[in-house]
């Protein structure tokens, strides 16, 4: 994700990041709960692997969100690796889920 000016600025982009991906995971624990037998455990162990890097995710944010504007900067290496890891599992999990 591209780095914002501020660290306001990053803040809120990455507020609007978190929404879409939530709107992602709501739509695969509807797709999971319509699902039977062995798909539906398997939707449940891969929402819990994206419901705990969204936590990890959001920890990291609220670092950044509270770090002075020189500070964020640094902060703001850990919070894209973050983002990455949750993004890649949404994706995974989105691929393996909806063959």
């Amino acid at each position: 994700m591209e780095t914002m000016g501020t660290n306001a600025d990053y803040v809120t982009g990455m507020q609007t990041q978190m929404k879409t991906w939530d709107a992602e995971v709501d739509a695969l624990a509807a797709d999971g709960k319509k699902a039977s037998g062995e798909m539906r455990t398997a939707y449940a162990r891969r929402l819990k692997e994206l419901r705990l890097s969204r936590s990890a995710a959001l920890k990291s944010l609220d670092e950044v969100r509270m770090a002075s504007e020189s500070a964020s900067v640094q902060l703001r290496v850990g919070m894209e690796a973050a983002w990455s890891t949750m993004q890649d599992a949404l994706a995974k999990a989105s691929a393996d889920l909806r063959k």
